[in-house]
């Protein structure tokens, strides 16, 4: 109370602090509603942000933000969602107002760490610490799809932790994404990405200090170290002792592929907060939708091709089709994948099928047929079903072309058709590559209905960006198994699989021990085997598929 009446310039001083403090952890109605969990890991980012702050908020006005937002356009972050909420036969994923306030919290976060750091290169080198903020590096290679899985991931984390997120531009990520975070930037050059990596200690270094330090708590002296080998994070990670010797680290690099975010839930001291913020389990969508939009040059294409291609459909299908060992394997396996995909999509009513083309056909007897006999006349105003095509490969687009442009189909007032802009036969790399990648992920995402091939993460970010549960369609890597569709199988959940995720714990210091993850929570699950076989894979499930189709 006395603050409150001091007079001079050292009671407004004592005023402002007490202020200050209370903004720390003044809540929105909402939220003062929500879970203690989502509470705490806001007040956590808010204190975070406020020690970073040393106590002098960094200001960040509209006027501010105009500027920054002119300077660093991106037209997807307002136009992206309505397109989702349009389509015809299937519901958007719930606005997730916890998570949208979270990722606000950590933009302020992030905003006042890098404006208080200023020089990076300056800040790593003299081993600075005074901001007391802490970074996080994602690595990351190989195609669109392992990125968006890996950096996607590694931000989860870092909202977790209070942790600085930053991306190489040597990812190529940067320039075809937006500036996730108003009034800051997070991608960082070659010379201090070179330099970090120059002096960071292997996370197997990090691990054998934990054991030397264990009965000391929290002496580590470790300034900068890597966490991750090249597809993820080693088993130890995911162990709540591990994690609290972490948060003695200034600097992490973290490398990978995969979507390690399923397995986040399994560490003691993520899970509460994790269980509150994603009720319906559904977590990749909402972190993509707002960490990772298109930029302007590829949200442009996308809105070309929605004009040219697919935006007057009642009803738009993808299909991604994936030959992992190239031409060899397309010569190989099409006509069995054509023959596979086609019955999939009848068999389903997902299109509609063609008419038998022999008049002697015995199934025009059957009711689906009974229209067949019918004169095909052609209506004003059809039924459009759009087939969208993403694949290196041809084989697809040209089986169905040939289908509908020639056969009737089964409901006379529907037309099919069939579209595919690429077919680069080989993957490549670089920024062209990856925005001509994001532009079809994108636009597979708007589809009402989605076919993936297994094992690809392509497919899966397209999946997650459109919160679809998909397809898996049967290409012959795993099964069928005896009793299984050999044409297709639905999907457990719209976020795909964490790839080659170990079942068990290996926490030497912690209660989980060695247990069986799987046997420990239902919402983790052991992947489809029509998407790894009998490889590892956990996955994020809610309690009943049904729970994740949208369909209308």
């Amino acid at each position: 109370m006395a603050a409150r009446t001091t007079k001079g310039k050292g009671g407004r001083w004592i005023e402002g602090i007490r202020r200050r403090s209370l903004a720390v952890v003044k809540l929105p109605l909402f939220l003062r509603r929500a879970s203690p969990a989502i509470q705490k890991l806001v007040e956590a980012i808010r204190k975070a942000t406020y020690k970073a702050s040393d106590g002098s908020p960094v200001e960040f006005s509209k006027e501010d933000r105009a500027r920054w937002q002119n300077q660093n356009p991106c037209r997807s972050r307002q136009q992206l969602r309505p397109i989702y909420a349009a389509r015809n036969h299937l519901k958007d994923v719930p606005v997730n107002k916890e998570w949208d306030l979270v990722f606000r919290e950590y933009e302020k976060f992030h905003r006042t760490c890098m404006q208080k750091v200023g020089d990076l290169m300056d800040y790593f080198v003299k081993q600075n610490t005074s901001t007391t903020c802490k970074f996080v590096i994602a690595e990351t290679h190989f195609g669109l799809g392992n990125k968006l899985y890996h950096i996607s991931s590694v931000f989860m984390f870092a909202v977790l932790k209070q942790r600085v997120i930053l991306v190489p531009e040597s990812t190529f990520v940067p320039s075809v994404v937006c500036e996730p975070f108003a009034g800051s930037s997070w991608k960082i050059g070659e010379e201090f990405h070179e330099r970090v990596k120059s002096k960071r200690k292997a996370s197997l270094e990090f691990y054998d200090a934990v054991d030397q330090d264990l009965d000391q708590r929290g002496s580590m002296d470790l300034y900068v170290s890597a966490m991750t080998d090249e597809w993820g994070p080693e088993l130890r990670f995911f162990c709540d002792t591990e994690q609290k010797f972490l948060s003695h680290v200034t600097w992490l690099t973290m490398d990978g592929c995969l979507l390690f975010l399923p397995k986040l839930w399994a560490v003691d001291m993520f899970r509460p907060t994790l269980e509150a913020l994603f009720p319906h389990r559904i977590a990749f969508t909402y972190i993509l939708r707002t960490l990772m939009l298109p930029a302007d040059h590829v949200w442009e294409r996308v809105l070309q091709v929605r004009d040219l291609y697919i935006g007057n459909a009642e009803k738009q299908v993808g299909i991604q089709v994936r030959y992992f060992h190239g031409t060899k394997e397309f010569k190989k396996k099409n006509d069995l994948v054509n023959d596979r995909i086609s019955r999939c999509l009848w068999e389903n009513n997902i299109v509609p099928e063609v008419c038998p083309s022999d008049p002697n056909d015995p199934r025009l007897g059957e009711e689906k047929f009974s229209q067949c006999s019918q004169k095909s006349v052609q209506k004003q105003n059809p039924r459009l079903i759009k087939v969208l095509i993403a694949s290196l490969f041809q084989g697809l687009q040209d089986y169905l072309q040939a289908i509908y442009l020639r056969k009737q189909v089964v409901v006379p007032d529907e037309r099919v058709g069939i579209y595919q802009f690429t077919h680069e036969l080989e993957q490549g790399s670089g920024v062209e590559v990856d925005s001509q990648a994001l532009v079809e992920m994108i636009s597979l995402s708007f589809s009402d209905v989605l076919l993936v091939s297994p094992l690809s993460t392509f497919g899966g970010a397209a999946q997650a960006y459109g919160g679809i549960q998909p397809w898996f369609i049967q290409t012959g890597l795993y099964g069928p198994r005896p009793g299984e569709s050999d044409q297709c199988q639905r999907a457990m959940a719209i976020d795909p699989c964490h790839l080659g995720a170990r079942e068990n714990y290996e926490c030497r210091y912690d209660p989980p021990g060695n247990k069986n993850i799987y046997e420990t929570f239902s919402y983790l699950k052991h992947c489809l085997y029509i998407d790894v076989g009998y490889g590892w894979g956990m996955e994020l499930v809610p309690d009943s598929p049904e729970q994740h189709d949208f369909s209308v």
